[in-house]
């Protein structure tokens, strides 16, 4: 039996995730990306000379499966992998014409699923739940380091 209110909330924040991941899934299967291939998409976009390291780091995952995680998008033609000019034991890791054409057309749908999700929340109780989840994800990072 679960008896603090700490379990249960963290029960609920599980629960909530897993649901708003197969939403997720669901809206964006026909797209030919998964979850994590849109998130790293979307992360190798917004920042120009990323490293696989540093996708790592932004999608918290190991290296490992981002190394895989990248061959496989190489191999389906979303991103191009290329020696870093600085070091060459780096890889860079950039997207292509196809994912960007991807992302363009996913953008209004996450927008629309983000307010789908989230529709029953004031504005105001968004930008609350937002912060407080940051907060605590960020007091857990600190207990990992």
């Amino acid at each position: 039996m679960i008896a603090s209110d700490i379990a249960l909330i963290g029960t609920t924040i599980h629960r909530v995730a897993h649901l708003i991941q197969q939403r997720i899934d669901n809206e964006i299967g026909d797209s030919g990306l998964t979850r994590l291939s849109w998130m790293a998409a979307a992360h190798v976009e917004d920042s120009p000379g990323l490293t696989i390291g540093d996708l790592a780091g932004r999608l918290e995952v190991g290296r490992a499966t981002t190394g895989q995680l990248v061959d496989r998008m190489v191999k389906g033609g979303w991103v191009e992998r290329s020696p870093s000019p600085s070091d060459r034991r780096l890889q860079i890791v950039t997207v292509t014409p196809k994912t960007r054409a991807m992302l363009d057309e996913l953008a209004p749908r996450q927008s629309a699923l983000e307010d789908e999700i989230l529709q029953d929340l004031s504005p105001d109780e968004r930008r609350v739940l937002l912060v407080l989840l940051e907060r605590i994800r960020m007091r857990l990072m600190q207990r990992q380091g």
